[in-house]
């Protein structure tokens, strides 16, 4: 079909059972409780300024439901990434000037998927520009 996809993280790598459970910046009401939310809220911010960057001309969002099309940067679509990056309600947008799709994932890693494999190179070209890192597949 041509699709391609990655995982990008604010992780340098998967973090094991142990590396998880153990840290204080897996999720929001962890680092909340730890007294670490800045530390949260920075790494959330990377994850977010690609994806405001990605949906800044539109991008359809078919979960959670119902479905919507956002022409422009929206409040609610801002809620939409922030309630999945805070694993609340898990994304899946498309953002229509890019063909990329972003799942979101736990463990403050999500899923994109491209159209064709140059899209998603071109993407993951900018990833570590916004702090991120390629998990492998």
């Amino acid at each position: 079909m041509g699709l391609a996809y990655a995982r990008i993280s604010v992780f340098d790598h998967w973090l094991s059972a142990v590396e998880a459970k153990s840290s204080p910046l897996m999720s929001y009401s962890i680092a909340l409780a730890a007294g670490k939310l800045d530390d949260y809220l920075a790494g959330e911010h990377k994850l977010l300024d690609p994806y405001r960057m990605l949906g800044h001309h539109g991008s359809i969002c078919s979960y959670p439901r119902p479905f919507r099309k956002f022409d422009t940067v929206d409040v609610k679509r801002e809620k939409i990434l922030m309630d999945s990056l805070r694993e609340k309600h898990l994304m899946d947008v498309y953002f229509m000037d890019f063909g990329i799709r972003v799942m979101g994932g736990y463990d403050r890693t999500d899923l994109l998927i491209a159209e064709s494999p140059s899209e998603l190179e071109l993407l993951l070209s900018h990833v570590s520009q916004f702090g991120l890192f390629i998990l492998p597949n």
